[in-house]
Formats: C-alpha cells, structure tokens, sequence
C-alpha cells in the first residue's frame, strides 16, 4: 500500500525536525502531549494533500504515532494481530495476556473510515476476544457514541494526546511496567 508508506513518511519527517534531547526532555517531564499536538500540528496538513479518504489517512497517522509513542514510554504492546480470525490493530501488554487476564489487557482500535456500522461490527468481533468493553479503546477522527471509550485527534478531555497518559496509568496501576529502561 502506497498511503500508509507516504503517511508515516511525513510522520517521520516531522519528528526529525525535533531535537533528541526535547523529544527526551518531553517524555521525562511526562509533557509528551505537548509533542505529540506538535507532531500532529504539522503532519496533519501535509496528509491532507494525499489522495484518499479523511479517516483512513488520518486512522493510519494516529495509529504511526502510537507505535512511536509506545516504544519511546516503553508501554509493552503487540501489533498488528491476527487471533481468533479478528484482526487487532493493538495490544497492551500482549496478546498472552489478553488471553489469561482480559481485565489487564487493553485493546486499541483504530477507525480508518467514519462509518459507524463497520466500526461497531469490528468492536463486536473484539468483545469476543476481550469481554471488558471498558479496555477496548478507540481512536477516532470524529467523535462517536460507541459502547467504549474514544479519544478523538483533538485538544479536549478525551484527546488522543491524553490517550499515553491514561495507557501510562493502566500499566502502572496493573504492574505491568516491569521493564525499566531508560534511553541515554
């Protein structure tokens, strides 16, 4: 695929143009939504001139910072999984245990079209996999009145950018940051 190559390209160009040390200076002092509405500020407008659906473009950008964001906080998540026949986009910590402990496991769905039918057929196939409503998590372009919690790509209580605050709390709260690593 052509478009999610060209999004995340843009996505990386954009964080080079910030320095290492106020990337680690942002993520220490845990000010990371600050960089992370920078990070969109400037990507956003750059995809808009891509061909393609909004939703999709935008599903693909948000899901690329994510992946980015996770392995800079380094929150343990899986990728890109294929269980039970249902595709997840994210799993925190890890599939294994989504699998034994469903209420220590958090799901992140991505929506990449606005339609609401295909997204609520898709958190049904994922309710069969994690029966906690409450930990499958939505990231969405617009704002959506669905059985889960969404954070939406704007700067309001329930913003993407506080979803790295609120995957920082589970984790913690679940004791499932085990690994301490800190970049130098």
């Amino acid at each position: 695929m052509e478009k999610p190559s060209q999004v995340k390209e843009i996505l990386y160009e954009e964080i080079k143009k910030i320095s290492e040390k106020e990337i680690q200076n942002q993520f220490k002092n845990e000010t990371y939504s600050k960089l992370i509405e920078k990070i969109l500020e400037k990507s956003i407008p750059r995809i808009s001139h891509i061909s393609g659906e909004t939703n999709e473009k935008l599903g693909i950008l948000s899901e690329s910072i994510s992946h980015y964001i996770l392995t800079e906080m380094l929150i343990p998540s899986q990728r890109r999984i294929n269980y039970k026949n249902t595709e997840i986009d994210i799993v925190i910590p890890n599939l294994n245990t989504l699998k034994d402990k469903p209420d220590n496991a958090i799901i992140l769905l991505f929506a990449k079209s606005s339609n609401i039918e295909t997204l609520q057929k898709k958190i049904d196939k994922l309710r069969k996999i994690q029966t906690n409503i409450r930990n499958i998590w939505v990231i969405s372009h617009d704002k959506m009145n669905l059985p889960c919690r969404v954070y939406i790509l704007t700067t309001n209580e329930n913003s993407f950018s506080t979803l790295f605050s609120d995957l920082k709390n589970f984790v913690t709260n679940k004791k499932l940051d085990k690994l301490k690593i800190f970049k130098t």
